[in-house]
């Protein structure tokens, strides 16, 4: 199973920041509601993107690769989570949802750029 490296970071990263701004949507106070409807679509087509994207993988390369994948991202959470807890940065969420608005583009596109 050859993974490219490239496409297994920027995954994690994908997932990580994608998790953040689901966080971060299912906190919101509605300060302003242009706000959360923007984070709203940001974070639904982000699911839609990221679901999109291991769907095609799976199809088009490996449903096994596909798996890990998904299975790696989740991991580097499940590492991260205790991490963010010793750090305090539990009520932070918003700091890397908002990094998210630019993270999940940029990391979207090198996962764009692995497909074959």
């Amino acid at each position: 199973m050859d993974l490219p490296i490239t496409l297994v970071i920027s995954y994690a990263v994908f997932s990580f920041f994608l998790f953040y701004q689901q966080l971060h949507l299912k906190n919101f106070q509605g300060a302003s509601e242009g706000f959360g409807a923007m984070l709203g679509l940001f974070a639904l087509g982000g699911m839609l993107y990221g679901l999109g994207f291991l769907i095609y993988w799976g199809y088009k390369v490996s449903w096994l690769q596909a798996a890990a994948l998904f299975g790696i991202a989740f991991a580097i959470k499940i590492v991260w989570f205790p991490i963010e807890a010793k750090l305090g940065l539990r009520n932070s969420y918003w700091f890397f949802s908002l990094a998210g608005f630019i993270a999940l583009p940029v990391s979207g596109y090198f996962m764009w750029a692995a497909l074959p």
